[in-house]
Parts: structure tokens; C-alpha cells; sequence
């Protein structure tokens, strides 16, 4: 049986982020990034990569004719995206707007995916395709189904015991000739008076 020590240390669960800062960072920046993740347990994080200056760069709407710092964090304890975009404008001075993080996952499925080609269109903009024999057959059979039956001949069985007769209703139950409202009067009560 595993101890509860074992069962913690297979549980242990890291967050992965990618932190993209478009005006570029600088060595001291970085530094200090790195001793303020401190508090967020950090295992590693990764050297920072430039990318040349770009007229529109990707993840930045708005931002023009900027480089971007990219790099990666590995943290043991979880720290909400707000946060970290909070420390990294104090630290590198930028608006929330140059600075972009995402986790890890995601980041890689996205680059991933990045080349691959994109779906063929709306499916409602597209014609139905033609049907196959199958399909009429079970339209077919769903139109007329009395056509389909395998034995066509009197569908009557005979039953140990004989037929039961049939059940009554209340259908079947005499209709009057008065009607259920205002054919007969209401017995009207007998006052007495309270005085005595």
C-alpha cells in the first residue's frame, strides 16, 4: 500500500505558461521577472527569444512596428493570468496591451495547428448530397408502411383460451336525454329563524 507521501508526490502537478511582451525586455527586466516569480515556486524558465521588429505583430492588435520578447515559465504553484500580467507591467513598464500570456498547452496546440488547412465551409451554404438506395428504401418503407408488412394476410392470431371480448367504454355507456346543466332545480334549504 502506498504511503500518503507517495500518493503526494505522484499527484505534484506543474503550470506551464508562455509570456510574450511586445517593445522588447530588457537583461535587468528579465531579472526581475524571474525574482518575483519566486513566490510562485519557479522550477525553470526559459532564455528569452526576440523576434525582429514586425509592422503588426501576432497576439498584438493595435501595436505597431514593435519587437517581441518571448519566453517560457514552469511554476509549482498556480498564478491566475491577471496576476502575472500585473507583475510583468510593473516590472517591465509596458501596458497590459504589449503583454500576452497563455499556458503552455495551449500555446503548442495552437502552433501546431498553426499550418494545417481549414474546413471546407458552412455546411448549411452546401447541397445535399444525393440519396442512396438505402435511404429510399427506409423513406419508402416510413411512407407506406402497409406495403412492407412481411405477412400480408390477416394479421389475426389465435390465442390459447379464445378471443377476449371486447372492453367497454364510456362510449359505450347510455347517453341521457337531460342535459348535466339547468335540467333539474337545486334543492334550496329550509331557514329557520335564529330568534326564539
Amino acid at each position: 500500500m502506498k504511503t500518503f507521501k507517495q500518493y503526494l508526490t505522484e499527484s505534484e502537478q506543474t503550470y506551464s505558461y508562455k509570456i510574450k511582451i511586445a517593445g522588447g525586455c530588457s537583461n535587468d527586466c528579465i531579472k526581475e521577472i524571474e525574482d518575483k516569480l519566486g513566490k510562485y515556486d519557479i522550477i525553470k524558465m526559459s532564455d528569452p527569444k526576440t523576434t525582429p521588429v514586425v509592422e503588426d505583430p501576432l497576439d498584438f492588435p493595435g501595436v505597431k512596428n514593435m519587437e517581441v520578447c518571448i519566453f517560457e515559465v514552469e511554476l509549482n504553484y498556480p498564478a491566475s493570468q491577471v496576476e502575472l500580467v500585473q507583475m510583468i507591467e510593473f516590472c517591465t513598464r509596458q501596458p497590459a496591451s504589449n503583454i500576452k500570456i497563455t499556458s503552455k498547452a495551449f500555446a503548442d496546440s495552437w502552433e501546431n495547428n498553426e499550418g494545417a488547412e481549414g474546413e471546407e465551409g458552412p455546411l448549411l451554404e452546401k447541397d445535399y448530397p444525393a440519396e442512396t438506395s438505402d435511404q429510399k428504401d427506409a423513406k419508402d418503407k416510413y411512407a407506406n408502411p402497409e406495403k412492407h408488412i412481411e405477412n400480408p394476410g390477416d394479421a389475426r392470431f389465435e390465442v390459447a383460451g379464445g378471443t377476449t371480448p371486447k372492453a367497454k367504454t364510456t362510449n359505450d355507456a347510455p347517453m341521457g336525454d337531460k342535459s348535466p346543466v339547468g335540467s333539474t332545480a337545486n334543492k334550496k334549504p329550509d331557514v329557520k329563524s335564529s330568534a326564539r
